[in-house]
């Protein structure tokens, strides 16, 4: 077995410093990242649930994603008060929440949340994702997976 050969102290101290330029480069962290920007994504998904809460939805229109009011223009329903009419007319949903864990990356946060639905003979807790997306500088929501499925905001 050969002897090691160290690096000399120059060839450490370039690397050394090749390593620390890498890291005073790197980009700073995401905005989701910010505690900031992560309480202004909480404060829309907490307007968004009032609407689930009290059944009236023509606020939480301008709460929606670009891509989400797409989606109701192309379901005949492109106007906030389309949407209202139409979310509001369905069975209430959810009324009591707990964030239980929060998936971050620099543009979207994902809370996941558990939500108390049924009836009021029948309550009972599901899990619920919400997705917020970072839009024109706005926090927009932009999913909401309840269970396993998809289902429109």
């Amino acid at each position: 077995m050969r002897p090691r050969r160290l690096m000399p102290n120059s060839g450490r101290r370039a690397l050394g410093g090749a390593l620390l330029l890498v890291v005073a480069t790197a980009p700073a962290p995401a905005r989701a990242q910010d505690s900031a920007e992560l309480a202004r994504a909480r404060q829309v998904l907490e307007y968004y649930q009032d609407c689930e809460r009290t059944r009236r939805f023509a606020p939480c229109w301008s709460l929606l994603s670009a891509r989400v009011r797409a989606e109701w223009a192309r379901q005949a329903r492109g106007t906030g008060e389309e949407y209202a009419a139409s979310r509001g007319a369905s069975e209430p949903r959810f009324s009591d929440f707990r964030v239980r864990r929060i998936r971050r990356s620099p543009s979207r946060v994902v809370f996941v949340v558990d939500a108390m639905g049924g009836t009021e003979a029948r309550p009972s807790w599901e899990r619920v994702e919400y997705a917020l997306l970072r839009e024109g500088g706005q926090w927009r929501i932009d999913g909401r997976r309840v269970g396993a499925s998809e289902t429109t905001p």
